[in-house]
C-alpha cells in the first residue's frame, strides 16, 4: 500500500542539531602573517583555524545539490516488510514525539519541500517487486531498500544500477558507509549503506555487559580495557570464567545458571570478524579473490573453542527470548547480541554498558565488527528513469539523515535513554567506527560464509580441512560471480 507524506509549512523543518556519532574530518590550516611577511609576536607561524562544524559542512554540501523542482512528482520507494526498522527508518505517517519517527518525518518533509516532489513508500517484497519493475519498465520505483542478502543476488542479476555510473553523489562523504563503498567488484558498486539506513547500526554485533557483576567480582571495568587497546579475546574468556557458577548446585548448566558469555549462534562469528580476518580480499584491480590467513583463523577458532565449548562459559539458548531473559536476571555477565538490543534490554534494573567486539591480540591496532546481512541498503533499479532527479534526492535524502536522524537515532534515542553512561556512547564510535562487509559472508551463493562459526558450536578447531572441502566449489561460484559483474555495465 502507497503511503504519502504531505507537504506541511517549511518552518516546521527546523530541528535543533544534536551531536551525532559519524564525523566529517575537515583539515584546514592558515597562516596569518603582517604586512610585511613577519608572524604576529605570540603567534605561531602557522595555526590551524577551527575544524569546521560537521553539520554546517553539511548543510553546505546540501545547498550545493543542484536546485530542481519536479512538480510534486511521486518519488516511489520500496522496502523489505517489517523486519525491524525497515519501513521507519524510510517513511513514517506523522510527528509522534518520539524523536526517531519525528526526525525521518522532518527530513522526508525537507526532501519534498526542496525538491517539489513527494516520496511515498512500498513495503513488501523488494526483489519481486523490482524485477518485475525492470522486466515491464515500470518506473515508479526510484529507490529500492533491499535487505543486503537480497541486494547482493539483485545485483548480481543485472536488476540494479553502479553507483559509479551515477553522477553528482558524494560517496566518500561521512554520511555513507564507506565499508560499503570498499565491498565493490571489478570498480562496481550496487549497494551503499550510511545515515539514509539506520537499520544497519540496529543489526551490527556489539555486546552488553552488566555493570553490577563486575563490581561484585572485582573485574577490570571494560571500559578501561577498550581505551588502552587491551580488550582481547583472551581478556574477555578469563573474565567470563570467573563469572560461571551453577547457582542451583545440581551439577548440570542450565538457563537457570550463571554464565560469562550468552550470545546467539551468530556470536562465534564476532570473533572472526572482530579480529580483522575476511573470507575474501580483492586484487589491484579490485577483483575478489579467495584470501584467508589460514594460520591466525585457525588460531581464532583455537581462542573462540575455549570460550564456547570449554569450562560452560557460554550459553547459546536455542530462543533468543531466553538469552535476553538471563541478562536481564543478572545471570550474565556479557551479552553478545545487534545493537538494537539497547533497546530491547530499556527495562533492565541493573546498570549495563556497552562495548565493542574484542581485538585478537593487543598488537591489533583498530576494533572490528560486522553487520548482519538483513540490514537493509540503498539501492538504485535499473529503469530508465530521471536518474539527475533519483541522485538529486537520494544525495539529499542521505544528508539531511547524516543532520537529522542519526543524531536522534544515536545519542537520543540509544546513548543517553538506554545504555545510561556517557562512556557507552564512546564505545558505540567505537565500535561503529570500522564494520567489516565481506563477499565471502554476504554472497551465500560461494559456500564458505558459515564454516568458522559452525565449527565453533561443533568443538572442532579443524577449519583447515573444512575450508579445503569447500575451497574448490567455492572458486568456481566466485569466478561466476566475477564474470556476471563483468557484463553488467
Amino acid at each position: 500500500m502507497k503511503k504519502r507524506i504531505l507537504s506541511f509549512l517549511l518552518a516546521l523543518l527546523l530541528l535543533a542539531a544534536f551531536p551525532a556519532c559519524s564525523s566529517q574530518e575537515q583539515e584546514n590550516a592558515s597562516q596569518n602573517p603582517t604586512a610585511d611577511g613577519e608572524t604576529p609576536a605570540g603567534q605561531t607561524e602557522a595555526e590551524a583555524e577551527p575544524e569546521p562544524d560537521k553539520f554546517d559542512y553539511a548543510k553546505q554540501k546540501y545547498e550545493e545539490i543542484a536546485a530542481a523542482d519536479y512538480d510534486g512528482a511521486d518519488f516511489g520507494i520500496t522496502s523489505q516488510a517489517a523486519t525491524g526498522n525497515s519501513e521507519k527508518e524510510i517513511w513514517v505517517e506523522t510527528l509522534t514525539g518520539d524523536v526517531v519517527n519525528d526526525a525521518v518525518f522532518n527530513r522526508n518533509l525537507a526532501i519534498n519541500e526542496r525538491f517539489n516532489c513527494s516520496i511515498e513508500l512500498t513495503p513488501g517484497d523488494v526483489n519481486g517487486i523490482i524485477r518485475q519493475a525492470v522486466t515491464s519498465g515500470d518506473e515508479s520505483y526510484k529507490l529500492a531498500f533491499p535487505n543486503m542478502a537480497t541486494a547482493a543476488t539483485m545485483a548480481q542479476a543485472g536488476y540494479l544500477m553502479n553507483y559509479k555510473n551515477l553522477d553528482n553523489l558524494n560517496l566518500t562523504e561521512a554520511w555513507w558507509d564507506q565499508g560499503t563503498l570498499a565491498m565493490q567488484i571489478g570498480g562496481k558498486v550496487f549497494f551503499m549503506n550510511g545515515d539514509i539506513n539506520y537499520l544497519d547500526n540496529d543489526v551490527t554485533y556489539i555486546q552488553l555487559f552488566n555493570k553490577q557483576l563486575i563490581a561484585d567480582m572485582g573485574l577490570e571495568v571494560p571500559y578501561d580495557l577498550v581505551r588502552e587497546g587491551k580488550w582481547t579475546i583472551d581478556e574477555f574468556r578469563q573474565m567470563c570464567v570467573n563469572v560461571t557458577t551453577d547457582l542451583d548446585g545440581d551439577g548440570a548448566y542450565t538457563d537457570k545458571d550463571r554464565y560469562g558469555y550468552v550470545t546467539t549462534g551468530e556470536g562465534p562469528c564476532t570473533f572472526f570478524y572482530g579480529s580483522g580476518l575476511t573470507l575474501v580480499k580483492y586484487d589491484a584491480d579490485g577483483i575478489p579473490v579467495l584470501d584467508v590467513d589460514m594460520d591466525k583463523t585457525v588460531a581464532t577458532l583455537e581462542k573462540v573453542v575455549k570460550i564456547v565449548s570449554e569450562d560452560n562459559i557460554t550459553r547459546i539458548p536455542s530462543d533468543v527470548a531466553v538469552g535476553k531473559a538471563m541478562f536481564m536476571e543478572d545471570r550474565v555477565l556479557f551479552y553478545g547480541e545487534v545493537l538494537s538490543y539497547i533497546v530491547n534490554v530499556r527495562d533492565m534494573e541493573t546498570a549495563f554498558g556497552v562495548l565493542p567486539i574484542p581485538k585478537y591480540d593487543e598488537a591489533q591496532e583498530k576494533y572490528y565488527t560486522y553487520c548482519n546481512a538483513i540490514s537493509s541498503t540503498a539501492c538504485v533499479p535499473r529503469i530508465p528513469s530521471d536518474f539527475g532527479m533519483i541522485t538529486a534526492v537520494l544525495e539529499g535524502m542521505a544528508i539531511q539523515s547524516f543532520i537529522q536522524v542519526t543524531p536522534a537515532y544515536y545519542d537520543i534515542a540509544l546513548t543517553r535513554k538506554y545504555a545510561r553512561d556517557d562512556a557507552s556512547s564512546e564505545m558505540l564510535d567505537i565500535a561503529l567506527a570500522y564494520r567489516v562487509y565481506d563477499i565471502g559472508r554476504f554472497y551465500s551463493q560461494i559456500g564458505i560464509g558459515n564454516i568458522f562459526q559452525e565449527l565453533a558450536a561443533k568443538g572442532s578447531t579443524d577449519f583447515a580441512s573444512s575450508y579445503a572441502k569447500h575451497e574448490k566449489a567455492a572458486l568456481k561460484m566466485l569466478d561466476k560471480l566475477i564474470r556476471d559483474f563483468d557484463g553488467i555495465d
